[in-house]
């Protein structure tokens, strides 16, 4: 495995948990970046593009791509720079057959991108994807719960209106009311 893909790995699943992946955390930010930004380039510059070789190194691009520029660039349009490429990265790993290979709580980061996503066809094909992969993971409520609450929006508006100010988009009145309800940004 690369090196550098193994590094995000472990960074990943052995030295961070579910609180850091889920919550804002300045110190956790700035950990990300000095131990990844250089890399994060590089896969944006399409340098790590052969991680898509491979399962693992899949899961490791999607990570760097999807959940770290999310850290890096937060309250930026940034942040959002990568999700086309990363559901590519994401349909290119279930043709190959990737979901067989991965434990369980890397199928579910290997799937963010598709409930990231403002359409409505990525919700539906990563809700059927979670229902066959993920039915026995030990995060299984929490992470459909999560998965459904994501779509509501999308259901609804077509684009997640917590997102409108950083991409410079107009905001419904119906979506100024959803946005003071619970759970509708993240």
């Amino acid at each position: 495995m690369n090196e550098r893909a193994k590094a995000i790995l472990d960074f990943w699943f052995i030295q961070s948990d579910m609180e850091d992946w889920f919550k804002k955390d300045d110190k956790y930010d700035e950990k990300i970046k000095i131990l990844f930004l250089e890399d994060l380039k590089k896969a944006i510059n399409n340098e790590y593009d052969d991680w898509q070789d491979t399962a693992e190194e899949s899961v490791a691009l999607v990570i760097l791509l999807d959940q770290f520029s999310r850290n890096l660039f937060r309250d930026s349009s940034a942040a959002f720079s990568q999700d086309y490429k990363t559901r590519l990265i994401v349909n290119e790993a279930v043709d190959r057959g990737y979901l067989e290979e991965l434990n369980q709580n890397k199928i579910h980061f290997l799937l963010m991108p598709l409930i990231h996503s403002e359409d409505i066809s990525d919700h539906i094909f990563g809700h059927k994807l979670i229902d066959t992969y993920l039915k026995s993971f030990k995060h299984f409520d929490k992470v459909k719960k999560a998965w459904n609450d994501h779509s509501i929006p999308i259901k609804k508006f077509g684009r997640y209106p917590h997102r409108n100010n950083i991409l410079k988009r107009q905001s419904t009145p119906e979506e100024i009311v959803f946005l003071k309800q619970p759970n509708s940004s993240w």
